[in-house]
């Protein structure tokens, strides 16, 4: 399965999903003007992915800010993972935040809380 890498921009994070590397990252500010614009290409390579995974899928997010409807397709995507372990193998999400934005360690909480995912959920340096 080819990479998928979407390089990050004012308003958009990168995104680097590597299968091969068992690399899957989402980093930067989430505020792009058509948030399906964005995050459709990343579904669908979720969607590709999800018939045929890795035995253990660490996905990490490491966003500084992201708006209410790139929480929403976070959210979809996490749900996606759910898949993976009901097929049997390991997921796990590595949330970071900023320890400047309490904001988003609570958002990770509240995740963590509504998907089946083991999150681990840890503040990143600046």
């Amino acid at each position: 399965m080819e990479p998928l890498i979407l390089y990050g921009a004012k308003d958009t994070p990168s995104v680097y999903f590597d299968q091969a590397a068992n690399i899957f990252e989402i980093t930067g500010v989430s505020l792009p003007a058509n948030v399906l614009d964005f995050y459709n290409p990343v579904l669908e390579w979720i969607d590709q992915y999800i018939k045929s995974p890795n035995e253990d899928t660490v996905l990490t997010i490491r966003l500084e800010y992201l708006n209410t409807s790139s929480a929403k397709v976070i959210n979809i995507l996490f749900h996606k993972m759910e898949q993976i372990i009901k097929d049997g193998k390991k997921v796990r999400v590595c949330w970071y935040y900023s320890p400047n934005e309490p904001e988003m360690r609570e958002m990770g909480e509240d995740y963590a809380v509504g998907c089946k995912v083991p999150f681990d959920i840890k503040p990143f340096e600046e």
